[in-house]
């Protein structure tokens, strides 16, 4: 069975099913908002997103708008569960939005069958799908914005012309790649990287977000460098909403442990003060 079989299957048996993973602000520990992953049968094309979803898709482009579209829908009837909890971050596929005059119809049914309000709702459009006509998907994005839509650059500084979307596509969120995070403890090239995208972002309105944070090490780097939000498996692996829902009475359940009740480094806790990073390259 091919790629393209195999997931038209699983589609029509209704094998996508979604988890979520907590983005977390650094300066008090709260969760901000959840991103929803796709999760399918291990075994299956589904096993693994990141190439389903690919520039090298072995899937048409009508079964990704279809895929697309049933991964929406599972992140929103899961979702409805975590939006007291904080934003909603789903991933929509370029060839998705560009075609959204022709789909915007069965996505707003989507979304008021939810009953999720558009203003919840973060799509995140990854720096890795390539598009030929990023000023088209620009207008796209402003006319989903007036309805209320918010958006995020996932894997920036990870493929193509990331400056430029930054520019045209004009996201509230920065969602650097978590190559960046990796080990950045030990690196000062990153640090410097890091630093240098936070502050283009802020000054063009936009808020970053690091992925991958998976040590602690790697945090306080991220808090000393002064970035605002992080997600990764130090704050959590990807879980059912019905998990962190569980978790809604606590306020800010990754309170790093160095920080006071206003979110202001403790006098009595030892901080990562900038001189302390490490300065090799």
């Amino acid at each position: 069975m091919t790629a393209q079989e195999e997931v038209r299957d699983l589609l029509a048996r209704g094998f996508v099913s979604t988890a979520f993973q907590p983005i977390v602000q650094l300066n008090t520990g709260r969760i901000m908002g959840f991103e929803a992953l796709l999760r399918g049968p291990q075994s299956t094309a589904l096993g693994n997103p990141g190439r389903i979803f690919g520039n090298a898709s072995p899937l048409s482009p009508g079964l990704i708008q279809d895929l697309d579209a049933a991964c929406v829908a599972a992140a929103l009837r899961a979702g409805r569960l975590l939006v007291p909890m904080g934003l909603l971050f789903i991933n929509v596929h370029i060839q998705t939005l560009l075609h959204m005059r022709h789909l915007q119809n069965h996505y707003l049914r989507l979304m008021e069958s939810s009953g999720i309000p558009p203003e919840a709702v973060v799509v995140e459009i990854s720096e890795r799908s390539r598009t030929e006509t990023p000023r088209a998907l620009a207008r796209i994005l402003r006319g989903l914005r007036k309805r209320g839509f918010r958006f995020a650059l996932d894997d920036f500084g990870s493929a193509y012309s990331g400056l430029q979307h930054l520019l045209w596509f004009e996201p509230e969120y920065v969602k650097l790649d978590r190559a960046f995070a990796k080990c950045i403890h030990r690196s000062a090239r990153k640090q410097a990287l890091v630093a240098g995208a936070a502050s283009v972002a802020r000054k063009l309105g936009s808020k970053v977000i690091v992925e991958g944070v998976e040590t602690s090490e790697e945090l306080l780097t991220l808090m000393a460098l002064d970035i605002p939000m992080a997600q990764g498996y130090h704050f959590g692996r990807p879980k059912a909403a019905v998990f962190w829902a569980s978790h809604a009475h606590m306020a800010n359940p990754f309170r790093p442990w160095f920080s006071s009740d206003d979110g202001r480094p403790s006098d009595s806790a030892p901080l990562v003060a900038g001189s302390a990073l490490i300065q090799e390259p």
